[in-house]
C-alpha cells in the first residue's frame, strides 16, 4: 500500500527486472484481471499491478467525472514516483489502456513502450453494447457471473459503486463535447506502440482502433479476427497474445538502452 496524501493505492509485485506496469479496466482486477501474465512474464519482468483509485483495496470514492481518465493516469505517475520508478513500460486494458496512452502524454520520457490492448479513441459509444446509463442507475444489469465476481473482489457492499463510477464517468464523457479522449494529442506520443483489439470487442469496433494507431506515430496494430475486450484473458488467445507483447517489450528494452 502506497499512502498518496490524498489517496492510498494498493499494488502486488510479480517477478524482477524491468518494471512493467498493467493497468486494469473498468471493473478493476476481478474481471479480466492479469493473473496469466503475472505468471508467465515475471521471469523476465518486474511486474507492479494496482488497483487504481475507487478499485478493490485501494481508496473508495463515489463517482468518476470525465476526467477521471487523466486523474487515474496522474495517480499512476505519482504511485511510480512513490516505488522510485524512473521509467516504465505500460500494459493497459479497456479503460486502463486510455489511462496507459495518457500517461505517455503526461511523462513521454518515463515511458519506454505502450501497450494497448482493448481501448478507446472516442468520448461518445453509441455502438457499445451496455448502456452505461442504464448501467450507471442499475449495477444489477450487468452479469450474474461478473456481479460474483465483483462483489468478491470489491465488497457485498461496495461493487455497485464501482460499477456506477464507471458508468457515471462514460455517462459524463458522451455529455462532453470534443472528440477523443487525449485532448487531440496523441500525435505526441513517442515511445513504441503495440496496439491490441479484437474483431469482436463489444465496446469499440476496429476501424476506431485503426484510426487511434493511425494517430500514434510508432505505433503498430494486431488484430486479432476471433477476439474480444479482453483477449490477454482469453484462454485460447492469451498465450500467444502474452508472447507476442513479450517480444515487443523486448524490443522496447533494447531501444530504450540504446539511448
Amino acid at each position: 500500500m502506497v499512502d498518496l496524501g490524498d489517496i492510498t493505492l494498493y499494488y502486488t509485485t510479480h517477478g524482477a527486472g524491468t518494471p512493467l506496469l498493467l493497468i486494469h479496466g473498468g471493473w478493476g482486477l476481478a474481471v479480466n484481471g492479469f493473473e496469466f501474465q503475472a505468471r508467465t512474464l515475471a521471469d523476465e519482468f518486474q511486474l507492479i499491478v494496482p488497483d487504481r483509485r475507487g478499485y478493490g483495496s485501494s481508496t473508495h470514492v463515489v463517482g468518476f467525472d470525465a476526467d477521471f481518465h487523466w486523474r487515474h493516469a496522474q495517480d499512476m505517475l505519482r504511485l511510480l514516483d512513490a516505488l522510485k520508478i524512473d521509467r516504465v513500460l505500460v500494459w493497459g486494458h479497456s479503460d486502463g489502456a486510455i489511462i496507459a496512452a495518457i500517461m505517455a502524454l503526461l511523462a513521454p520520457d518515463r515511458i519506454g513502450g505502450l501497450v494497448f490492448e482493448g481501448g478507446h479513441l472516442y468520448c461518445r459509444k453509441p455502438d457499445s453494447d451496455y448502456p452505461m446509463d442504464k448501467i450507471w442507475l442499475d449495477p444489477m444489469l450487468i452479469p450474474e457471473a461478473a456481479q460474483s465476481r465483483l462483489a468478491d473482489y470489491h465488497g457485498a457492499d461496495y461493487w455497485q459503486q464501482v460499477i456506477r463510477n464507471w458508468a457515471g464517468g462514460w455517462v459524463a464523457l458522451h455529455d462532453r463535447a470534443g472528440e477523443d479522449l487525449y485532448r487531440g494529442r496523441l500525435s505526441e506520443i513517442t515511445c513504441p506502440g503495440l496496439i491490441i483489439h479484437g474483431v469482436h470487442d463489444e465496446h469499440t469496433f476496429p476501424h476506431e482502433i485503426e484510426e487511434l494507431t493511425r494517430r500514434i506515430p510508432r505505433a503498430r496494430l494486431m488484430i486479432y479476427p476471433d477476439g474480444g475486450h479482453s483477449i490477454h484473458d482469453s484462454r485460447a488467445l492469451r498465450e500467444a497474445c502474452t508472447q507476442m507483447t513479450r517480444e515487443f517489450l523486448r524490443e522496447c528494452k533494447l531501444a530504450s538502452a540504446a539511448q
